[in-house]
């Protein structure tokens, strides 16, 4: 006789992480940490270190995509869905994290032009859209209909368009 498993699946992962709250509050402190020296050190004024802390905090949180459509495309071990799990959650925050860098980042320079409010409006609707698509006691067609509008590729591509465009044509 075998013992069934319950699979995890994306519904009930902890979207404040797992462990003790010490654990998370050390983690944190530490990566928001780096985070500032990184956005102090990494170019000649805070105004375009936060700018390129945000794009990493950006990339990092989308490697998520990409994995989840190869894993989508291949078949792998049926165990890898909490290695998936852990990398959502990482891709909630990293990208809530990036949204504030932005809004920094836009607030100090001292510039700005419609393409990128444009950017970082596209931006926070994507953030915004993936916490709702969190909430958990959501009628079932709001919650289908912010599915698809929050993993809308054009809107993704649109943002980046807008981002491009905003720094380095105008």
């Amino acid at each position: 006789m075998s013992i069934l498993k319950a699979k995890p699946n994306t519904y009930n992962v902890p979207l404040f992480g797992e462990g003790s709250l010490k654990r998370r509050t050390i983690f944190v402190s530490i990566l928001s940490i780096i985070c500032a020296i990184y956005a102090i050190n990494s170019d000649y004024n805070l105004a375009t270190g936060t700018g390129n802390l945000s794009m990493v905090l950006f990339l990092a949180a989308n490697v998520y995509m990409p994995a989840k459509r190869i894993r989508l495309k291949y078949t792998f071990r049926e165990d890898v869905q909490p290695y998936f799990n852990k990398l959502l959650v990482y891709h909630i925050w990293l990208n809530t994290a990036s949204f504030f860098v932005a809004c920094v980042h836009c607030y100090i320079t001292l510039w700005s032009n419609n393409w990128l409010m444009l950017a970082l409006f596209l931006m926070g609707w994507l953030t915004f859209g993936g916490f709702l698509m969190w909430i958990k006691y959501q009628p079932g067609k709001f919650k289908k209909g912010m599915y698809l509008l929050h993993t809308q590729q054009i809107v993704f591509f649109i943002m980046i368009f807008a981002m491009l465009k905003g720094h380095y044509v105008i």
